[in-house]
């Protein structure tokens, strides 16, 4: 018989019997879980079920749950031969969820979830929930499911879960003041256990299990009130961590109320000058919470997140402290623990400074392989901006502890902080986290999500990947935009349909590739060009169409799901754009002005809009399902000067004063090319578009720079060229600039190759000179680039050839195109992403195709992620190799990369990294090709222009030149 739940059975509980059962010996915890797994069910149907441990006031239709070990029902079916225990027992976060039939006297049906333990049981409770259509994010985000009247299972039904991909998963609340700190407050009264248990059931419903809490005021030991914190925590199944820098189970505020010079902790964060006081704060840490399931942090950083020892220490100064600290820990934990500290999980942070203390250096040996951290967790480390550090090699993954990752969404630090709004891109999280994966660290993985809400789409995707990596890792290449689309499924599914729905994916896919290019604390009025390869207005016509989107849909949205529409969706496409917006209309205020445009006075007053409209999305956010996320808008993102947000400075207004006679300038669009027609300054301009055999249409811009009547009048006796008018009138104030479009037709040429229109202007005549000299493609292969404009640009997915390589054990290494991937179009990296590959030998290789008109030196510019290197030696190789030429290994790094120093800061504030390699061309048709080398190169785009002729400057770069094909 299947198992059904209905309506009327819950709204008759009293007649038809109860649903769950309940028995007295399952975990606390659990039923605490089961006692939100009711909510849910109340949500769907309207009523709320109810729970007993009287098997005969159970109803027809029956969900038992139990955990192996603590349920006397589930010994008493597996001896009744109704289910196999053995399927799960001893794996770790595993249920069975099975329907069986007539399983007690009275019940028909029963939904039997089993748990391996008592976390497999809380993910077989909330897995039941989700089949239902309960989102995960049902209370952190009000998500509401769609209401059914009943629902049911096939009695053939039944599931067993995978154990987790990743042993520990979970997030890291950080920097939470003003925005997590103030919610709390205003919502709980402070970081007490009534909010965490809201924080462990959204960790527990995305299938997380580890935890490091909020800690820059905040100590969680003590605030719950008490221990609470910490019981509920382990009530739950909650593992608790702390940061890098609070070992010991002592959170890092603790130590600032309880030192002084009376303390029996001493009055000062140093192990060398108070090695007892220190040694009794981290005993008494453990005393108090080392009963609860936890990941020790081990090691010892600074007070306030800042380096161990002094600047004048030396490398071994600081490794042998650290190995003095952890000696002294290891004995601690056997103390107050347990004496076998190979059962008890640990974890050391690789974080800024510490990473070299492991490694050493030639003359100095690191901690790697020491008998102290034989058992711990090496946690490595991005580099805060969402790309990763050194990765273990071959013979560092047979450590005994494993390894973690400890990642960003959010950072407070340098170059520039991110703690605003989600800001992170999903196909680089797979790109990034994948790779650490495939380089073995599987043991535990942490992300630093700051405040938490608006971080709620990519975190559902970091546990995800985390949890079923089989799934969502390096097999799901180009998977990103499925993932989003059952995401949002999850979230909206009986809220809007398929359509709307492919809105919403347009929508978190526009707004987080937006914050990709650039993130929204890091934007200024000077990070894209103003008018260069027309990068600023086609990114604001992105904009408005997505701003639109977002209007349309919360035009639309019912009252019910607005909160959830709201908090996951518009407020962080929103708030990103119209800030991304308002500094790019300053960047064109500026550029205009020093024309002396008056269009200049027009972007002023949007750009204020735009100011006013970030402040009024935070005041509704905060108003909204009546102030449930109110204070989590309050971080500081406008203006970074700083890697915080001392002297921030809002976009500067730039006003013209008109002209006092009627002047008007032309300007050809894409270029910086301009004139107002006089005959004692430059009146020719050149637009150079149609040099590209398949452009069909360019433009130019006419603007005042008075506010008084000027006419123009526009002439061309070339028939091939038409533009969209011949006349006009602009008076500076309602009407400040009239673009013009200009087509051809290349058919009626006749044999010309150069035309010219001619725009009469109040002051003189602009003659632009149109070049459109006919390129014979007809003998170059598809895909082959032909330099028309005096550069060649190439996405780097548009090769003419890639080359498979095989390794010595008959491994394919080849490369594959991520989709979407990169700050344009897409981008290409070389799998297995484990492998260093030797060109001529085992290496793949991608294979372009080019024309150049002349022969000579030329400069290759290679666009790439901006990965770190994955080993201490400091390289990303690649190799180059042109026509005929010998391959040039090249490291795409500078000479003495350092994550940190300023190379490195603007690499991640623009998320690009660019190397430039002088090559050798042949006039017509070259070959070029690209060898992988090293791990972590991604290559996103290529461009090619003679020596000392660099193109004109941009942020995003040249837009791509013409191929055959196109």
């Amino acid at each position: 018989m299947d198992f059904v739940i209905c309506q009327d059975m819950l709204k008759n509980a009293s007649t038809n019997g109860q649903l769950f059962y309940q028995e007295k010996e399952a975990f606390s915890g659990v039923n605490k879980i089961a006692g939100k797994v009711m909510h849910d069910l109340e949500l769907v149907f309207g009523y709320a079920p109810q729970s007993t441990n009287d098997r005969t006031k159970l109803g027809k239709h029956t969900i038992i749950y139990g955990t192996i070990g603590h349920s006397s029902i589930l010994q008493e079916l597996e001896e009744k031969t109704m289910i196999d225990l053995s399927e799960i027992t001893g794996k770790r976060e595993v249920y069975l969820f099975q329907v069986i039939n007539q399983p007690i006297e009275g019940v028909e049906s029963a939904l039997l979830i089993a748990g391996s333990d008592k976390r497999g049981t809380i993910y077989g409770l909330f897995h039941l929930s989700e089949r239902l259509g309960v989102s995960p994010l049902v209370d952190w985000s009000s998500v509401k499911p769609q209401r059914k009247e009943s629902f049911s299972l096939s009695e053939n039904l039944k599931y067993i879960s995978k154990e987790p991909s990743v042993r520990y998963r979970g997030f890291f609340i950080n920097d939470e003041w003003p925005a997590f700190g103030n919610w709390t407050m205003k919502n709980f009264g402070g970081f007490n256990a009534e909010m965490y248990d809201h924080v462990f059931e959204l960790l527990l419903r995305l299938k997380g299990n580890y935890l490091w809490p909020a800690m820059w005021s905040a100590r969680f030991s003590d605030e719950g009130p008490g221990l609470e914190n910490a019981e509920l925590a382990d009530e739950y199944g909650v593992v608790m961590g702390a940061s890098h820098h609070e070992p010991c189970l002592r959170y890092g505020e603790e130590y600032k109320y309880l030192r002084g010079e009376n303390s029996i902790y001493g009055d000062a964060w140093n192990f060398k000058t108070n090695r007892e006081g220190i040694t009794k704060f981290w005993e008494d840490g453990l005393k108090r919470s080392g009963k609860f399931e936890n990941v020790i942090t081990v090691g010892m950083r600074g007070e306030q997140d800042t380096s161990i020892m002094g600047k004048n220490a030396t490398l071994a100064d600081n490794i042998e402290l650290l190995r003095d600290v952890i000696q002294t820990q290891n004995r601690l934990i056997q103390e107050n623990v347990n004496p076998n500290l190979s059962e008890v999980p640990r974890m050391l942070a690789f974080y800024k400074e510490v990473e070299p203390f492991f490694y050493g250096d030639k003359d100095t040996p690191g901690l790697m392989n020491s008998e102290e951290l034989e058992d711990v967790i090496l946690m490595l480390c991005d580099d805060n901006h969402g790309n990763l550090r050194t990765l273990p090699t071959k013979e560092m993954r047979d450590h005994k502890g494993g390894y973690g990752m400890y990642y960003h969404f959010d950072y407070h630090g340098g170059p520039i902080s991110y703690e605003w709004i989600n800001s992170s891109y999903l196909p680089k999280i797979w790109e990034q986290m994948t790779m650490a994966y495939d380089f073995g660290i599987r043991d535990l993985w942490i992300v630093n999500v700051g405040d938490v809400c608006t971080q709620e789409f990519p975190l559902s995707y970091f546990l995800d990947m985390a949890y079923d990596f089989e799934k969502w890792g390096t097999n799901a290449l180009n998977k990103t935009d499925l993932y989003t689309k059952q995401w949002i499924e999850k979230q909206f599914g009986g809220v809007f349909g398929p359509n709307k729905m492919e809105k919403i994916r347009e929508l978190l896919t526009g707004y987080t590739k937006i914050a990709h290019n650039r993130r929204p604390e890091h934007m200024n009025a000077d990070v894209y060009h103003p008018v260069n390869y027309k990068e600023t207005d086609q990114l604001l016509a992105r904009i408005d169409y997505l701003l639109d989107l977002a209007e349309e849909l919360y035009k639309q949205v019912d009252p019910e799901h607005f909160p959830a529409y709201f908090a996951l969706v518009y407020y962080p496409t929103v708030g990103n754009l119209n800030l991304q917006k308002m500094w790019l209309l300053a960047g064109k205020n500026h550029y205009a002005a020093k024309l002396g445009k008056m269009e200049a006075n027009k972007l002023s007053e949007q750009i204020k809009e735009c100011l006013k409209r970030d402040r009024e999305l935070v005041e509704q956010y905060h108003t909204i399902e009546d102030g449930k996320w109110y204070g989590m808008g309050l971080s500081e993102h406008i203006g970074f000067v700083h890697w915080n947000e001392d002297e921030c400075q809002y976009p500067i207004l730039m006003n013209v004063m008109p002209a006092s006679k009627a002047r008007l300038v032309v300007t050809v669009d894409g270029t910086d090319q301009h004139s107002e027609g006089s005959p004692w300054h430059k009146n020719k301009l050149y637009l150079n578009d149609f040099l590209e055999p398949d452009v069909e249409e360019a433009s130019f811009t006419i603007s005042s720079i008075s506010d008084l009547q000027a006419e123009f009048k526009i002439t061309c006796d070339h028939q091939w060229l038409i533009c969209s008018k011949t006349s006009g009138t602009l008076d500076g104030l309602e009407k400040t600039n009239e673009k013009i479009d200009v087509k051809i037709n290349r058919s009626a040429m006749s044999g010309e190759t150069e035309g010219s229109i001619v725009v009469e202007t109040p002051v003189g005549t602009v003659t632009i000179v149109v070049n459109a000299s006919p390129i014979d493609v007809s003998n170059f292969p598809e895909k082959t680039f032909v330099d028309t404009k005096g550069f060649i640009s190439i996405e780097a997915e548009h090769f003419i050839l890639t080359q498979e390589a095989k390794s010595e054990q008959g491994d394919v290494h080849k490369f594959e195109v991520l989709h979407v991937y990169g700050k344009t179009l897409s981008a290409v990296k070389a799998f297995p992403t484990t492998e260093y590959f030797t060109p001529g030998k085992d290496a793949p290789y991608l294979e372009y195709q080019f024309v150049v008109q002349e022969a000579g030196k030329h400069e290759l510019e290679l666009y790439m992620q901006p990965s770190n290197p994955v080993s201490n030696d400091y390289k990303i190789l690649c190799g180059i190799r042109v026509n005929d030429d010998e391959i040039n290994i090249v490291n795409t790094l500078p000479e003495g990369y350092r994550v940190d120093d300023h190379n490195w800061a603007i690499r991640v504030l623009d998320n690009i990294d660019r190397h430039v390699s002088k090559i050798n061309c042949h006039q017509g048709i070259n070959t070029l090709r690209i060898y992988a080398v090293s791990p972590g190169f991604v290559l996103e785009k290529l461009v090619i222009y003679p020596e000392g002729k660099k193109p004109a400057n941009s942020y995003l770069g040249p837009t791509e030149t013409y191929y055959v094909g196109r």
